[in-house]
């Protein structure tokens, strides 16, 4: 994803779009500076600063992109953020580079699993996490190109599959959950947001040799979450699973759940979200490691929603 962000941002870069990293990602960023070297700044460990220059360059009319590892964009600049960037409904995108536990043999101090929660709960803010390679390019370039006001971006680190064809991401809308596999059985539907998508397409096809038809959809906007799409989905499909990379509180599943009250016809026995529990992850070890260890492994995932709806079916 990281490269895709860095691809779309070389080649449909304006005149106003600024770019700022908090020293990093120098590899990527060579064929950019080459190209755009008064549009580069290198804002040093100092994520704080570079957010409020970001806010500074944006009311003189930039259009801004701040950049570094997930937890660093977030947590340490969170006022910043707040105060100076949202409020003011600048044209700042916060660009966060290994969301989740992407960075996991690292520990606890660069796991971002409670981004999407600050991010969301922000006024003004959108919030994108896009699910392979195409989607992160074409985010971006709608977010150079169309979207105004702030914006949350959160990417993966790197080597994620490319999963759309060049037919579907054509038809993808900002702002609604994408059908990459749509079953006609409407057994099961698998809203997956992020960089859990490669996960939930293997789940599906895994689930599939055991007899068990599934469709899956790609949340890549969090933030405005398209209500009346989750509605429907929850009533189309007898079960509904969510898969995602970060705490269960305040993250996609909780967008999902807000999006219920006060709707008729929804049955929540029959829902299954999968995310990490709320609280600081020990163990160390690269990101397909913990993820299997916390249940977010296709392996793991496919086998709770066998459980789960065997004990729905016999009313256990």
């Amino acid at each position: 994803m990281r490269n895709s962000f860095f691809r779309a941002l070389e080649e449909h870069a304006q005149p106003e779009t600024v770019f700022i990293t908090g020293d990093l990602g120098f590899g990527v960023l060579d064929n950019f500076i080459k190209k755009f070297p008064a549009q580069f700044i290198n804002a040093g460990v100092a994520e704080q600063n570079m957010v409020g220059m970001a806010a500074g360059l944006a009311l003189a009319g930039k259009k801004v992109f701040a950049y570094s590892i997930a937890n660093f964009t977030t947590l340490r600049p969170l006022e910043q953020i707040r105060n100076d960037v949202a409020y003011h409904n600048l044209n700042v995108t916060i660009v966060s580079v290994g969301g989740g536990l992407a960075y996991g043999s690292l520990g606890v101090s660069h796991h971002a699993t409670e981004d999407i929660a600050i991010m969301r709960a922000i006024p003004n803010m959108k919030v994108f996490a896009p699910g392979d390679t195409v989607e992160a390019y074409h985010i971006t370039k709608k977010i150079i190109t169309e979207i105004s006001g702030p914006v949350y971006l959160r990417l993966g680190r790197a080597g994620e599959a490319t999963i759309h064809s060049e037919e579907s991401i054509k038809k993808i809308i900002l702002g609604k959950g994408f059908p990459l596999i749509e079953s006609s059985s409407k057994e099961l539907a698998l809203l997956s947001t992020g960089g859990m998508l490669e996960t939930a397409v293997n789940v599906s096809a895994m689930l599939k040799e055991k007899g068990i038809e599934s469709s899956v959809y790609s949340f890549h906007t969090i933030k405005p979450m398209n209500v009346e799409q989750v509605r429907g989905l929850f009533k189309e499909y007898k079960y509904v699973a969510t898969l995602e990379e970060h705490s269960g509180t305040g993250g996609f599943s909780s967008a999902v759940l807000e999006s219920l009250v006060g709707a008729t016809g929804i049955r929540l026995e029959n829902f299954i979200p999968f995310s990490l529990p709320s609280q600081f992850i020990s163990k160390v070890g690269d990101q397909n490691y913990l993820r299997d260890v916390y249940g977010l492994s296709a392996q793991k995932i496919v086998e709770k929603l066998q459980n789960v709806q065997s004990k729905v079916k016999n009313n256990i």
